[in-house]
């Protein structure tokens, strides 16, 4: 996990530093910790090895205010977590259009940095968490953020992915089946099991998923799908 914290006041960014780095995390510590004071210079870094987490002051006193860079980053690395640092709440709207829902305010309140870092956090894990398959391919460790649907037919699986197809023995998979289950999976049917994250669309008898693959929706499955997609939108908000 790499974390950066960008703030024009020299004073908040150790101040955060010292804060993160004494702070008991449960699993895996941050392997880097960085600090700017520049947003240029957080930006050049970034475009290098991106980072996980960013807190980021909205008023970094140049050309880019925190939210223009935080959106250039994001085109960069898509699921950056943003903590924004500000004593200017009518930034918040747009922060928030972001898809952040992170802020400290100043002066730092320690028990909110500690509360959003530990949001942060949980965030993190959430989008790295992985789930291992025994492919054609050999073991592999895929993200479930990562992972479309999960179809299997005749003692074979297709998991198809953002970026890949893989194909295996059904024997091999029932725990990783099992994890996806008890993850923001949901199951269409005996064959097919989909994820909430990448349902683009549905309509009465099917549903679209984010590669415009068009899979059906049964009668009998109809009413409990939609009360736990629109139940997984409401938390993922």
């Amino acid at each position: 996990m790499r974390i950066a914290i960008c703030d024009n006041e020299l004073f908040y960014v150790e101040d955060i530093m010292e804060r993160i780095e004494k702070y008991e995390f449960h699993d895996t510590k941050p392997a880097i910790i960085d600090g700017f004071i520049q947003g240029t210079q957080l930006l050049d870094a970034f475009r290098i090895e991106p980072y996980d987490i960013v807190f980021l002051d909205i008023e970094l006193g140049e050309t880019l205010n925190g939210i223009e860079l935080a959106k250039m980053m994001l085109d960069i690395k898509p699921n950056c977590i943003f903590v924004f640092i500000t004593a200017y709440h009518y930034y918040l709207p747009e922060s928030m259009w972001l898809g952040a829902d992170l802020f400290i305010d100043k002066p730092i309140d320690y028990d909110l940095l500690d509360r959003e870092l530990e949001h942060a956090f949980q965030v993190y894990k959430r989008l790295n968490r992985t789930v291992t398959f025994s492919t054609t391919e050999g073991k592999i460790h895929i993200k479930t953020n990562e992972i479309i649907y999960l179809e299997t037919s005749y003692g074979k699986y297709k998991l198809k992915t953002t970026n890949h197809h893989y194909y295996g023995n059904l024997k091999t998979i029932k725990k990783a089946r099992q994890q996806l289950l008890d993850y923001h999976f949901f199951p269409l049917n005996r064959s097919i099991i989909i994820n909430f994250k990448h349902v683009k669309s549905f309509y009465f008898d099917y549903v679209v998923m984010s590669n415009d693959d068009m899979l059906p929706l049964t009668k009998r499955i109809r009413k409990e799908f939609r009360e736990k997609y629109f139940d997984y939108v409401e938390k993922e908000m």
